[in-house]
């Protein structure tokens, strides 16, 4: 049941990143082109958890895990640069000079490093069962323990990156509702933060996964709202 669960979430995100560019080949904003890159390997993320029950304990599934992993840590900071070229497109004041954009990047990339170093330094990964569910992980909870020989114990990768990603959109969401009148990103990152903290460890954090389509799905049609907004103004002015 747990892994049927993943691979509905698996779907949706591959839907979300066929949609996600779409319409970066309509509108060709920078906001929305760095707000599409997590989306690349969300799907590949939920699709192998929901697969690794049928491949059973093997080095082909360990390596997709490490892919898994990889793809988590530097897909997901690009969304701080999304966040900065986003109010460049929006026309605010405060994001035009190329230090704010530079800060913005320096974020992302402090986070790619720092979680990278931090699963490296968590390697070999173990495998870990939740419901019937099999993958590969950092850490393997008593109650995810394979059978009674299973490895149990590890640490994991302390997930201050998609915390403060969060905060970062639902404060920049409130900043658009107040000065265009667009209020989805706030309403769908505040709603999507509930997943990620409650039930985090059902299943192996399938409830947490669920999040992860609403807020990238809301950040994406922001951006491109935000990108057609940009191109008809500049239509009017030329």
């Amino acid at each position: 049941m747990i892994s049927t669960l993943y691979l509905v979430i698996a779907v949706v995100d591959f839907a979300l990143l066929i949609w996600a560019i779409d319409q970066y080949r309509k509108y060709r904003g920078n906001g929305l082109f760095y707000a599409m890159l997590p989306l690349t390997l969300l799907w590949y993320d939920n699709f192998t958890v929901g697969i690794g029950r049928f491949m059973g304990e093997s080095d082909l599934l360990y390596g997709l895990n490490y892919v898994r992993f990889v793809g988590h840590y530097i897909g997901l900071p690009m969304s701080f640069i999304a966040i900065g070229a986003m109010a460049r497109e929006a026309g605010f004041a405060w994001a035009q000079p190329k230090l704010v954009m530079a800060a913005f990047c320096l974020l992302a990339v402090f986070f790619m490093v720092e979680d990278m170093w931090a699963f490296f330094n968590n390697l070999p990964l173990k495998a870990s069962c939740a419901a019937d569910t099999l993958r590969y992980s950092t850490k393997v909870l008593e109650a995810y323990r394979c059978g009674p020989d299973g490895f149990v114990g590890g640490t994991t990768v302390p997930p201050v990156a998609p915390i403060l990603m969060t905060v970062m959109m639902i404060i920049f969401g409130i900043v658009l509702w107040v000065k265009l009148g667009w209020k989805w990103l706030t309403l769908g990152s505040a709603g999507a933060m509930p997943f990620f903290g409650i039930m985090r460890d059902f299943g192996g954090g399938v409830i947490a996964n669920i999040g992860e389509p609403i807020i990238t799905g809301v950040i994406v049609l922001t951006a491109a709202h935000i990108a057609k907004r940009a191109r008809d103004q500049q239509s009017v002015t030329s």
